[in-house]
């Protein structure tokens, strides 16, 4: 980046400062609505779309393009703003929709920001739990103000690993390989259905290690960069010929060397 350090500081404060104020309109709207009728936009075998969705999208975009007319928005429910926005916003307003839809308790509104490629702010919220993960480049993350650090621990059979599964085929052989050979070495291995709380838990020392095949930008953003100030390590591969990712997150000390690859 060709900024200058103060004005980088100066722009992730006030870009974090939205991005809270944000995610937790949008999420103050999912607690009240949890639990209620649901509206479904789009049903498919394996996922569901609906209008609690856009609707927390288009509050986040709208507080966001408020501030910064200039900025350009990047959402699992479409784009916005600026398309030429050297600023870009990375939003998933419900990240668990199907754990929402269903009735359960585990979902949250990640937003994360980026200039020319690097992430500068990361905010998870999680409404029904009251819980705030947030994250800026070069500072201590935090979780409703308080710091947080991924776990030490560095033994497989002490770890707690979180798998997604993909939609393909070949995601879903891959992460029963995964699973095949986690279970009999780790602590415990948990299926989720929210991959954006999965890498604040484990950013926050509750996990240590999240693996999934086919995962969006949006879904993970402002995870990594929270568990890249916790301290933790993140590797992104892209799968080619789609706009997913191939993710093995860890706490930055767990071996994963060992792991099934998919090649």
């Amino acid at each position: 980046m060709s900024h200058r350090p103060a004005e980088l500081s100066a722009l992730s404060a006030r870009c974090a400062r939205t991005a809270v104020d944000a995610a937790l309109v949008a999420g103050d709207h999912l607690r009240r609505s949890f639990g209620g009728p649901v509206i479904v936009c789009e049903e498919k075998a394996y996922d569901i779309k609906i209008e609690t969705d856009r609707q927390c999208q288009g509050l986040i975009s709208q507080m966001i393009l408020h501030d910064f007319p200039d900025h350009r928005i990047l959402g699992e429910e479409g784009n916005a703003g600026s398309p030429t926005g050297a600023v870009e916003w990375i939003v998933d307003p419900l990240d668990g929709t199907v754990n929402f839809t269903y009735g359960i308790p585990h979902f949250c509104t990640s937003i994360a920001v980026r200039l020319e490629g690097e992430l500068l702010v990361g905010v998870i919220f999680d409404p029904i739990r009251q819980e705030l993960f947030t994250a800026e480049r070069g500072r201590v993350p935090r979780l409703n103000g308080k710091p947080i650090a991924a776990s030490k621990r560095a033994h497989l059979s002490e770890a707690v690993c979180v798998v997604g599964f993909s939609r393909s085929r070949a995601g879903i052989e891959q992460g029963l390989r995964l699973v095949q050979y986690l279970v009999p070495r780790v602590r415990k291995v948990r299926l989720t259905g929210s991959a954006a709380l999965d890498l604040a838990y484990l950013s926050a020392g509750r996990i240590d290690a999240y693996l999934e095949q086919e995962i969006h930008l949006w879904d993970i953003a402002a995870g990594v960069l929270l568990l890249q100030q916790a301290g933790g390590h993140m590797h992104q591969f892209p799968n080619p010929g789609t706009d997913t990712f191939r993710v093995t997150a860890t706490n930055g000390r767990l071996d994963l060397s060992g792991l099934p690859v998919d090649e």
